[in-house]
């Protein structure tokens, strides 16, 4: 009989201990977005992307290219921010939303891609890298500490955490610019970023 009250106690306690570790796994899930901080010149993983910034550069002006016949240059009140930037995807062809690419600054604003360029993402695909400038309009008081935010806005469903890139700039405030010429989106070969 006593062995029987053993083998009951023994399962019991084995029922709380398996409850009292599914409590705490579910509370201690990181269900927020984690970010992956990368460099100019580096991969930065953005899950489903992975983003490759190659330079940033600050101008008064940009000019948009385009096909036929080019339009004078774009001024703003703020500077251009132009980053020239390379992704891909790691299952299906997708293209990053402009609201997901934004530039915050050292105090916390945000700059989303400015609709005056014409580009504000384009489709990438698994291991097609495509490489394009991105134009931001920033204050100018905003010029050193900005970061690239990446987010690709993908809501993921069940315990797994969102993720987001980060990449710093590092823009001297003193090198603007007076016009940059913004290169239209291409395809790149195999091993390019």
């Amino acid at each position: 009989m006593r062995r029987r009250w053993m083998i009951v106690g023994l399962a019991a306690l084995a029922v709380v201990l398996g409850i009292a570790t599914n409590v705490a796994d579910a509370r201690l899930l990181p269900y927020g977005p984690t970010s992956s901080t990368g460099a100019i010149g580096e991969d930065a993983g953005a899950y489903p992307f992975t983003v490759h910034v190659s330079q940033a550069q600050a101008a008064h002006t940009v000019l948009v290219c385009c096909r036929f016949e080019t339009p004078p240059p774009t001024g703003t009140d703020g500077v251009w921010v132009v980053v020239t930037l390379s992704y891909a995807t790691a299952d299906r062809p997708r293209g990053a939303s402009g609201t997901g690419l934004v530039l915050r600054s050292a105090d916390g604003r945000e700059f989303p891609v400015s609709n005056r360029t014409g580009s504000g993402g384009w489709l990438a695909g698994p291991d097609i890298w495509v490489r394009g400038d991105l134009a931001f309009e920033v204050a100018p008081d905003a010029l050193e500490g900005l970061t690239l935010v990446f987010d690709p806005g993908i809501q993921l469903y069940g315990p797994m955490p969102t993720q987001y890139a980060r990449i710093p700039l590092d823009l001297d405030p003193g090198a603007v610019l007076d016009v940059i010429e913004l290169s239209e989106e291409q395809i790149l070969g195999a091993g390019e970023r």
